[in-house]
């Protein structure tokens, strides 16, 4: 094993946001607000903004110790380029970028994920 390697998760966990099937509100809006940055193609005004792009890590994943987020890589990774260099270096596999067999149905994009995940279950849904 690489140690370099970029450290992931395999599968989406039963609580991760990515899956269609985990109940809204588990994780707040403002949680999600503050990790869009993740998921959303920036425009870096320079060299460092671009290797400091956060991931989003899965919440099971110990602080100091974090792994990415599987449903986020699945549907959002190749948006990411800490990711993409990962991959061209040999230090993620490219599978890593779509979902595995037997997986739950993900959300299409991080704004549907965090527009449903990041509502609470007593919450009307609306359409902006």
């Amino acid at each position: 094993m690489n140690i370099n390697a970029l450290p992931y998760r395999r599968r989406p966990c039963a609580e991760c946001p990515w899956r269609r099937d985990v109940e809204p509100g588990q994780f707040t809006k403002e949680r999600f607000d503050a990790l869009v940055a993740t998921a959303e193609h920036i425009h870096p005004t320079s060299y460092e903004d671009v290797l400091n792009q956060k991931m989003f890590a899965c919440h099971k994943s110990p602080e100091g110790g974090e792994e990415a987020c599987a449903g986020w890589l699945a549907v959002a990774g190749r948006d990411h380029i800490g990711v993409r260099v990962a991959v061209a270096r040999n230090l993620l596999p490219g599978e890593a970028l779509s979902p595995g067999e037997g997986w739950p149905e993900l959300f299409d994009s991080y704004d549907e994920m965090a527009r449903t995940q990041g509502r609470r279950e007593d919450e009307p849904e609306h359409d902006e």
